[in-house]
């Protein structure tokens, strides 16, 4: 019977450095989502505004962006008519174009509660404005700045949050 016990106890031990470092590394994972997404954002948006230098962005598509390589690799699933644009947390990307504004959106859809705070306050300088589930949390050349407490009280869903980016 002791045997019993002692190998249950090792057993249970056992699981709870296993549980712990599961806990780490998701936590890795979800910090690797956010800088690779961060990174892909930056090449996205770059690579928009080149193609685009001078116009209004008309005609700003998925399938338009998706045929002349406007997303990074990293944010495309499938190949040729099939390719979709998913961002790292399996979430859509969709890229529309604001003529009326001479700006275009990039939005992520799917994104966690904690990666949402910190990618709705990624580059806020760089942004003209950014919307968490339809609050605008930055507004160029406002008084709105992605401050902690907006941003986390917009980022309020678990799993389904949604990131608009707009650009010029």
């Amino acid at each position: 019977m002791g045997h019993i016990l002692g190998a249950l106890g090792g057993i249970l031990v056992g699981l709870i450095v296993l549980g712990g470092a599961a806990g780490g590394l998701y936590s890795s994972f979800s910090k690797s989502n956010v800088g690779s997404t961060e990174e892909n954002l930056i090449l996205t948006r770059m690579q928009i505004q080149q193609f685009y230098a001078g116009t209004n962005y008309e005609g700003l598509t998925n399938e338009m962006a998706i045929k002349a390589g406007l997303f990074p690799k990293a944010f495309l699933r499938g190949t040729g008519g099939n390719a979709s644009a998913i961002n790292s947390f399996g979430g859509a990307i969709t890229l529309e174009a604001d003529t009326t504004n001479s700006r275009f959106s990039i939005k992520l859809d799917a994104i966690p509660q904690e990666e949402c705070v910190q990618l709705a306050r990624f580059q806020s300088d760089a942004w003209d404005q950014v919307d968490v589930n339809g609050t605008t949390v930055i507004e160029a050349n406002t008084t709105k700045t992605a401050d902690p407490t907006t941003v986390s009280n917009a980022c309020q869903n678990s799993k389904t949050n949604y990131i608009t980016y707009y650009a010029r």
